[in-house]
């Protein structure tokens, strides 16, 4: 055992393992939360009739995509179908979150006033960390609820 750890006295239960956050789970989430309150102009920016590809060319966003599931790949803790299948949701929500938050970007750029009027880009950004945050916990909570159906078995 660690130092600083005892073993269970006999009948005593040790409390069951849980997910915790990690430094990578929290920079994901907090990026996330950028990325959506930014997505969110993006769809205004499209809703307005912008089409996707003006403010970067559509193969920069395939590059994007296809770097950000390498790096969850490569960074997955699980291996197999599993770590595959995580990747390809990664690359798919991220992805898809870039390429609205560089359209988003770009027509702040150009329209700063529909952030700043009344501060709206700020109740969207608090809304956008909330539901981030709400995820990563969802998340949280699934992992958690896999690993303790698995230590059941």
């Amino acid at each position: 055992m660690a130092e600083g750890q005892s073993s269970p006295a006999a009948g005593e239960s040790r409390t069951p393992q849980t997910a915790e956050t990690s430094g990578y789970g929290i920079t994901v989430t907090i990026l996330g939360a950028v990325l959506l309150a930014l997505a969110y102009y993006g769809v205004v920016a499209i809703q307005e009739g912008r089409m996707i590809g003006e403010a970067l060319p559509e193969p920069f966003y395939f590059l994007a995509v296809a770097f950000l599931f390498v790096m969850e790949l490569l960074n997955s803790r699980h291996l197999g179908s599993l770590g595959f299948l995580r990747a390809i949701a990664f690359a798919a929500i991220y992805g898809a979150l870039f390429v609205f938050a560089v359209e988003g970007g770009q027509y702040l750029w150009e329209e700063p006033s529909v952030a700043l009027e009344g501060y709206v880009g700020v109740t969207v950004l608090a809304v956008a960390l909330v539901a981030a945050a709400l995820v990563y916990v969802g998340y949280l909570t699934v992992v958690e609820t896999r690993a303790g159906r698995v230590q059941a078995e």
